[in-house]
């Protein structure tokens, strides 16, 4: 991975479905999946942030 992502949170209702969305249809690979408050995606420089309703950024 490289050293240089540019990130972009978003908060949704379902973290794994998000994950699964970008996975299967844009070809993003999962970093971090502590589902379901919590995923991050990568493709290329770009990562996103998968926020549920369980993590803290809703709050």
């Amino acid at each position: 991975m490289t050293d240089q992502l540019a990130s972009v949170r978003y908060l949704v209702d379902d973290v794994q479905a998000a994950v699964d969305f970008y996975t299967v249809h844009f070809g993003f690979t999962v970093h971090t999946d502590a589902a379901p408050a919590f995923a991050d995606v990568v493709r290329g420089p770009l990562r996103l942030l998968l926020s549920g309703p369980a993590s803290s950024a809703p709050a």
